[in-house]
């Protein structure tokens, strides 16, 4: 996941962020127009902000089928609209990408949503016991899989906001991305923290399945097990009294690292707030 370089290499309720802060080839699918035309953004004339638009048939009828259900990219969409004023169109495109991860694209201005990535999210949290898949029991664990879904949502529309605003940051724009998505998610309140802990098992699971290979070391993105940890550190971070569980044996934080977790958390949460500086909606400051 992250946004896509013009050679085709990976590089890169109302949404609560000001209340919060005060990132593929289409083969033989096809676009559904009313789709696209159902989800434009808000607002009389407007042309800018998030929409999505799904491709329907081949590889990627299932996950399409599961994502407009549930309104998983629709909702993310409406947030992001409710909360950041953006001039240019942003779709959302659920396809089929085929080897490919979900990433932002600066050439086309897209963020191509893999149908694959949603089967692997639903697989996983099914063998781990946690989700449904694809061969289970439909309603089981959806909470899970639609919260790392929507955690996925979030990461590549950092990646587009940074692109199409001309926000500039430091560090590295991976983790600036998963950066934001924990703020969107962790300024949800409670509910919005067991996405992100739904998001930070997620990581783990994958850390887990992939044997560690050291040109890993080599990738824009942190580790699986790094970000797992990350996750963790921002709910920690943000309501510490709330997740004592979290630190210690059998927790995710270290407790040296849960010292800094408050800090991490507000670096975050600020740094994020400075980026969006001007770009935010006046009325998103009022929400919660």
């Amino acid at each position: 996941m992250g946004r896509r370089t013009g050679n085709g290499t990976r590089a890169l309720l109302t949404l609560a962020l000001a209340a919060a802060v005060t990132g593929c080839t289409a083969g033989q699918d096809a676009a559904d127009p009313a789709d696209a035309a159902s989800r434009r953004p808000h607002g009389k004339g407007s042309s800018g902000g998030f929409v999505v638009q799904y491709r329907t048939g081949g590889k990627a009828a299932s996950a399409t089928a599961y994502l407009r259900t549930r309104r998983i990219l629709d909702k993310a969409a409406e947030r992001l609209n409710d909360t950041v004023q953006v001039p240019h169109r942003i779709p959302f495109v659920v396809r089929s990408c085929g080897a490919a991860e979900p990433a932002y694209d600066p050439e086309t201005g897209t963020i191509d949503f893999c149908a694959e990535h949603v089967d692997e999210i639903r697989d996983r949290f099914a063998h781990a016991g946690q989700g449904a898949g694809r061969q289970g029991d439909p309603d089981a664990g959806d909470a899970h899989v639609a919260a790392v879904l929507e955690e996925t949502a979030y990461h590549e529309s950092a990646h587009a906001l940074i692109d199409r605003l001309g926000l500039r940051f430091t560090g590295r724009e991976e983790d600036v991305a998963d950066q934001l998505a924990a703020v969107l998610l962790i300024g949800q309140g409670r509910a919005g923290e067991t996405k992100a802990l739904a998001a930070a098992t997620d990581y783990a699971l994958a850390a887990k399945e992939t044997p560690f290979d050291a040109t890993d070391l080599l990738d824009e993105h942190s580790l699986d097990g790094q970000r797992a940890a990350n996750y963790a550190c921002y709910v920690y971070g943000a309501q510490p009294a709330r997740h004592e569980d979290l630190v210690g044996a059998g927790g995710r934080v270290t407790e040296d690292r849960a010292e800094a977790c408050p800090d991490e958390w507000e670096q975050a949460r600020s740094g994020w707030q400075q980026l969006l500086a001007g770009h935010l909606k006046r009325n998103a400051s009022r929400r919660r």
